[in-house]
């Protein structure tokens, strides 16, 4: 029976054959009749409607606002039944339209948008000949809505389709970061390479590492060699966890023109792959492959700091023998400096200590080397002293003190003590002050002094009892003044040097406290004190830093995602240590 809608169209049609004296045989045999007389509120009248060249371009604006309307109903749901129909209806036709081709630019540009908003892992063909036509600035549209309709498909656990995969990297490697002024195409493109996760990848992001950057590169240079195709690929690197890398990777550390753009990340890969970069790194020290000691050239040998600033973000014994080894033979202030210091982040050995303060010995006061973070040799060990969690360094370092040549070495040398200072020493400490405030500038006395407080406080409070120590990190960080948190701090210092006795039961507690306390500084300390804890590493709490990490990305804190990288590298060299 023809529907009521139908039965008015066919009447009418009948009318009109009539007056202008058509034959209505004519029109049946020439489809008219039952193309007119077809439901307009039926997405099916629409897709037999794409084949027409005339009223293609409307069918897909049509069949785009069936989809609309359809989740407008559902309350954005795309589960709903109703919404499913709907697509198996029109995603394959739509989809088969967009790779036909023969589109005006708007058209296709139009149609593209619609099929990427679905997400549907039936578009993929489309996606893929969308990426292997993008041509930048022309086509732009089309890829950013491709590259987003990737990532939620991976986001929800669709398996990719090769063609997708490899027409991506194609759009990547032939990508110039200095041409766009699109982020959100950029960044669209830079998640999907990383979202795939495919095998394939891997020597491609070595051939791209691979490629030379020269001294005083142009912007273009550093935008579209480094900041682009070397970046995203070394993360590509990092997150195959590609072993046949290693080697690539260190030689791209140990270039000049590469290391201060590409090191933290290809620090990060390396820890991720330790077992295996940890041999490789070695070598490096010891200036044993030709590769690593063919780059450079590095002034003061900062090249030893380099890789030994690896070795101690891995944090494993052979690495810290190493260190150990090659101190002797430094000649340098930065070398010597640089291998010390990663002696503090090493699992602990009785030769640690004693190799370090011998270092210190070596590096004069007025040794003006300058390092990364503008501290002058002596001053930075100084600092880095603190973090052998050992109380005894305390005289040691009030003695010091005594012959900085400065008021800034001295402030930098009272937070280390005041870190390490325990009931025993907080005179000897404190007496120290007002030396320090009759030659500091006023304005910086009242941040020092604010620091010494915080730190104070929590002292006099807990004295030699670990657990209070720990309850310190449940209390709210002031937001006045800026070094209130000095306090949380100090608790985590003394909750290493008086609950390693029982290693396992505070290194889990101080995994507890970490999501709750947001405060960069705080935060950090507490994961170098649960670092501390773990010399052979605990898979366990290496977990439980990775899921604060899980927690605050998905949150999409900006500010609590910003510490995270301590956490996640934390919780990796937890993981390598347990290797």
């Amino acid at each position: 029976m023809l529907r009521a809608t139908n039965v008015v169209c066919a009447l009418r049609l009948l009318a009109a054959a009539a007056s202008a004296a058509a034959p209505v045989a004519a029109l049946v045999a020439g489809g008219s009749l039952i193309t007119a007389c077809d439901d307009e509120n039926d997405p099916k009248t629409w897709v037999k409607r794409l084949d027409d060249p005339a009223q293609r371009s409307k069918a897909i604006e049509r069949l785009a606002s069936f989809y609309e309307d359809g989740m407008t109903k559902a309350g954005n749901n795309q589960s709903d039944p109703a919404i499913k129909e709907l697509l198996d209806t029109i995603i394959d036709p739509l989809t088969k339209t967009y790779t036909a081709g023969g589109l005006d630019d708007k058209t296709r540009t139009d149609l593209m948008k619609f099929l990427a908003e679905t997400h549907d892992t039936r578009t993929q063909p489309a996606i893929a000949k969308a990426l292997s036509s993008f041509e930048m600035g022309k086509t732009d549209d089309e890829a950013r809505v491709s590259c987003d309709s990737i990532n939620a498909m991976v986001k929800n656990g669709v398996k990719i389709d090769q063609s997708v995969v490899d027409n991506l990297w194609t759009v990547f490697a032939g990508f110039h970061l200095s041409k766009t002024t699109s982020q959100r195409l950029y960044q669209g493109l830079h998640d999907a390479i990383l979202g795939v996760k495919d095998p394939s990848y891997g020597d491609k992001a070595v051939t791209m590492i691979k490629v030379p950057v020269p001294p005083n590169p142009s912007v273009d240079v550093q935008k579209d060699q480094l900041m682009w195709w070397q970046s995203t690929a070394v993360q590509v690197i990092s997150d195959l966890q590609y072993k046949n890398a290693i080697h690539p990777l260190i030689v791209a550390l140990l270039s000049p023109t590469k290391t201060a753009t590409l090191g933290a990340k290809i620090q990060f890969a390396l820890l991720k792959m330790a077992k295996d970069a940890e041999p490789e790194l070695i070598k490096a020290l010891n200036g044993t492959d030709p590769d690593y000691a063919a780059q450079g050239p590095w002034d003061d040998k900062t090249n030893i700091g380099v890789v030994a600033e690896v070795l101690a973000i891995i944090g494993r014994p052979a690495g810290r023998d190493a260190i150990l080894a090659a101190l002797p033979g430094a000649d340098t202030g930065t070398s010597r400096t640089e291998l010390a210091q990663a002696l503090t982040q090493m699992p602990n050995d009785a030769r640690n200590e004693p190799a370090f303060l011998d270092t210190y010995k070596k590096v004069p006061w007025d040794d003006q080397d300058t390092l990364l973070g503008a501290l002058t040799p002596r001053i930075a060990l100084a600092q880095q002293s603190a973090k052998f969690y050992d109380p005894k360094l305390v005289p040691w370092l009030i003695k010091e003190m005594k012959g900085a040549p400065d008021y800034s070495a001295r402030l930098v040398q009272l937070e280390a003590e005041a870190k390490l200072m325990t009931p025993d020493t907080q005179d000897d400490v404190a007496a120290t002050l007002p030396g320090i405030k009759k030659e500091t500038p006023a304005d910086g006395y009242t941040k020092v002094q604010a620091m010494y407080d915080a730190m104070n406080s929590a002292l006099s409070k807990c004295k030699q009892d670990a657990s209070c120590y720990l309850s310190i990190l449940d209390e709210p960080i002031p937001v006045s003044p800026s070094t209130a948190y000095y306090k949380q701090v100090k608790a985590t210092w003394m909750a290493v040097i008086y609950g390693s006795s029982n290693a396992a039961a505070t290194r889990s507690a101080l995994a507890a406290k970490l999501p709750k306390v947001t405060n960069t500084g705080a935060r950090i300390a507490i994961c170098e004190a649960i670092d501390e804890l773990s010399p052979t590493g605990d898979v366990a709490t290496a977990d439980a830093l990775q899921k604060v990490v899980d927690a605050d990305t998905k949150a999409g804190d900006a500010n609590l995602i910003a510490t995270d990288n301590t956490v996640e590298q934390v919780s990796w060299r937890l993981r390598v240590r347990a290797q």
